[in-house]
């Protein structure tokens, strides 16, 4: 017999293939039903919701599209609620999120979340390799000071920013175009979390601009090398918890 997909499986399997269908996924759990986890035994009054560390070392709390695949993560302490998927996001603001964890694992992010309650925005995410070729690199003139100020504001809400520049990158063959490449130093098990949360900051800052935007995100104390050969300061540091807008 073959197995009937509801709409949002559908649509999770586009989006495993499709990047492009993320926004649909994330804006259809809203309206529909989900499972998640609570004590079987609980005596405070207020729902509690389980959370559980990833073996990279990050407290998600899980939940699911279906009850089977509820069930099948529980234990015998654990019991099965459903509940209105924004019913869900808004219980839990604050928290990292993680959709079917067991099988086509999703992560939302606090920053993602509240953007997507509180103004339905949600970032497209897109992943490319820069090209190996030879990049002029230099310091922004004018400060992009639109783009800064915003960025300095998310960064003080996200302990795992370090510090963050930004460089304009032209390259040899094309030296009339130019992008902004935001560079953020954070460790490896934070690196998306920076990533996405400055995607979805950026998004609406960059809409009607005729500029490219990218980002790159380095461990502390390992960033590349043509960042380190060149003059360009940071305009967030974690050290002193502020800016430098030149």
């Amino acid at each position: 017999m073959s197995r009937s997909f509801s709409p949002i499986d559908q649509l999770i399997e586009q989006a495993q293939t499709d990047k492009h269908y993320e926004p649909d996924v994330v804006r259809a759990l809203l309206q529909i039903e989900v499972y998640a986890h609570v004590p079987k035994h609980d005596d405070t009054g207020r729902l509690r919701f389980i959370q559980f560390v990833t073996p990279e070392g990050r407290t998600v709390l899980p939940f699911f599209t279906d009850e089977s695949q509820a069930q099948a993560a529980t234990g015998d302490s654990v019991r099965i609620v459903r509940l209105n998927g924004r019913q869900l996001l808004e219980a839990t603001r604050g928290a990292t999120l993680m959709l079917n964890p067991n099988k086509t694992p999703c992560t939302l992010y606090p920053e993602e979340i509240a953007a997507l309650l509180d103004h339905d925005e949600v970032a497209n995410m897109e992943s490319e390799v820069m090209p190996e070729r030879q990049m002029l690199v230099a310091a922004p003139d004018p400060v992009p000071t639109w783009l800064i100020e915003p960025l300095i504001s998310l960064y003080k809400t996200l302990d795992c920013v370090v510090s963050a520049y930004v460089a304009e990158i032209r390259f040899k063959e094309s030296p009339e175009t130019k992008t902004l490449l935001i560079v953020v130093s954070a460790a490896t098990i934070d690196a998306e979390r920076a990533a996405r949360a400055s995607i979805t900051t950026l998004q609406s800052l960059c809409e009607g601009r005729d500029i490219g935007v990218d980002l790159t995100v380095f461990e502390p104390g390992s960033p590349p090398a043509w960042l380190a050969d060149s003059s360009i300061k940071s305009f967030y540091s974690k050290v002193t918890e502020g800016s430098a807008i030149h």
